[in-house]
């Protein structure tokens, strides 16, 4: 008897798991928006080796360790430029991930019925990998690049902050690794 319902069984397990999938998913989805949420509200930190943390808060104010920094219209605006597009490329990092987060339960769940486990990590990982090389997401990096120079061109104290550099943008273009520590 067990044999014949086994089908049957393996059915309903597999829509139960993806129903509780589908659930976990939300709640990802969730945290993005959450984090997303939080990005925009937060100073955006910033840290260098030997340095005080910094911070650049959403009017574009300037705080190294606890001293605010006294800053012109024009440097307010240049620090104001580089934290919206770092939030404009962390924004499309947390769209991309929130997309793929709402496929891979389900998907994952029929790799574990079927076997295909390590085929399933071996794709996300692939998916993964040209989100971080996507043209969208290279350009994103490279606004990041220029609007970071032109920062620490109008305040010099912020040079140490400064990590992302173009040769990270031609590694991405060229899909190459690199480190976009921002």
């Amino acid at each position: 008897m067990f044999q014949a319902n086994r089908p049957r069984l393996a059915g309903a397990l597999l829509v139960l798991v993806t129903v509780l999938g589908t659930g976990c998913s939300g709640v990802a989805t969730r945290e993005i928006a959450s984090a997303r949420a939080e990005l925009h509200r937060e100073p955006l930190g910033m840290n260098a080796k030997g340095h005080p943390d910094a911070s650049i808060d959403a009017s574009g104010a300037v705080k190294i360790g606890s001293d605010s920094l006294v800053l012109s219209r024009a440097q307010k605006a240049e620090t104001l430029r580089y934290r919206e597009a770092v939030i404009a490329l962390v924004d499309l990092s947390l769209d991309k991930a929130a997309h793929m987060t709402r496929h891979v339960m389900a998907r994952t769940v029929f790799a574990m019925m079927t076997g295909r486990l390590d085929k399933m990590e071996k794709k996300l990982e692939q998916q993964g990998l040209a989100l971080s090389h996507s043209p969208e997401f290279c350009a994103a990096l490279g606004d990041v690049v220029r609007r970071q120079d032109q920062m620490v061109q109008a305040v010099v104290n912020l040079r140490p902050y400064a990590h992302v550099s173009q040769r990270e943008v031609d590694n991405c273009v060229a899909g190459r690794p690199y480190h976009a520590g921002i």
